[in-house]
């Protein structure tokens, strides 16, 4: 009886872990795909990636009644403009969207919605695709800027597989050695699952990952000449990863403890929803971006 009580034990703690190993390859498949296929579908799929997690803040907003159907049109729609801009009109996509976001948003309560409390609600009209839309179509950019720097204007996918495996491999191995032996919490009033065990490896595992992606992306992707990816680069971007993706997850968490929820959605098996997936990404992708904007590629 014991060891039939153990054997079931030890099979409901690994069931977390296959959910999580499913869910990852199921997610890195269609991901990957659209991001090899071309500037365009990845386009798509980060637009339709962007909707959800729109979709995913707004339901999470009006379990407190604090934003409306109509109004959450209105967001995911500047959620969709925002990445398919950032394509077809960069950087100057940005203001345009915000600007038209924000008079809408004040139009909206203001002519149609009378009856709701107008300040806080038009503040996460603004928020939800502020996150999502706008952060997220930071790896449009990324991509086509990646792409711009060789005359083969669709092989800027390699630099977004990049970021996005260290992103991955800072949850991989903050997640593991953190789930096994990690004692001294992070932020125990935020996210109390989170160690300073699992932040030491999740940063030595994007350390040493950056170096060994470099260098199979200049042995495989040499002949294009990214000359500007050295690994002086690649080392810089890991340590932006290092930090701004953690604080990314916080951020997540601290909204999630605010609205008492476990995650934003299900879409995703053992990883939640979109916004569960991408928290990591939403503060990176930027920074990333405005560092090679910069200081690596210089664009004036």
């Amino acid at each position: 009886m014991a060891d039939r009580a153990q054997t079931g034990r030890a099979q409901r703690e690994n069931r977390p872990v296959l959910e999580k190993v499913v869910g990852a390859i199921i997610f890195g498949i269609v991901f990957l795909g659209t991001l090899v296929w071309g500037a365009l579908p990845f386009t798509f799929g980060v637009a339709l990636a962007a909707v959800i997690g729109s979709v995913e803040l707004f339901s999470m907003f009006e379990t407190k009644g604090e934003a409306t159907p109509t109004a959450a049109v209105l967001g995911i729609a500047a959620s969709i403009a925002y990445v398919f801009l950032a394509h077809f009109r960069p950087i100057e996509s940005i203001g345009y969207v915000t600007l038209g976001l924000i008079f809408l948003s004040f139009m909206w309560y203001m002519l149609v919605l009378r009856h709701v409390k107008p300040t806080k609600a038009v503040a996460l009209t603004i928020f939800a695709p502020l996150l999502t839309g706008f952060c997220l179509s930071f790896l449009v950019l990324l991509r086509d800027y990646a792409s711009a720097t060789n005359p083969d204007k669709n092989n800027g996918w390699w630099f977004i597989l990049f970021l996005i495996a260290l992103i991955w491999i800072y949850d991989v191995f903050a997640w593991m050695i953190g789930r096994k032996i990690g004692r001294h919490k992070m932020s125990p009033s935020i996210s109390p699952n989170k160690s300073w065990e699992g932040t030491i490896a999740g940063t030595v595992g994007v350390l040493a990952g950056s170096i060994a992606l470099w260098a199979i992306i200049r042995t495989l992707m040499g002949h294009l000449k990214y000359g500007w990816f050295t690994i002086w680069v690649a080392l810089a971007i890991a340590v932006i990863v290092c930090i701004f993706g953690p604080l990314g997850d916080l951020a997540e968490s601290l909204m999630k403890r605010d609205y008492v929820v476990k995650d934003m959605g299900g879409l995703i098996p053992g990883h939640g929803g979109i916004m569960d997936r991408f928290d990591s990404t939403f503060f990176t992708a930027p920074v990333v971006f405005y560092y090679l904007f910069y200081f690596v590629l210089k664009v004036k």
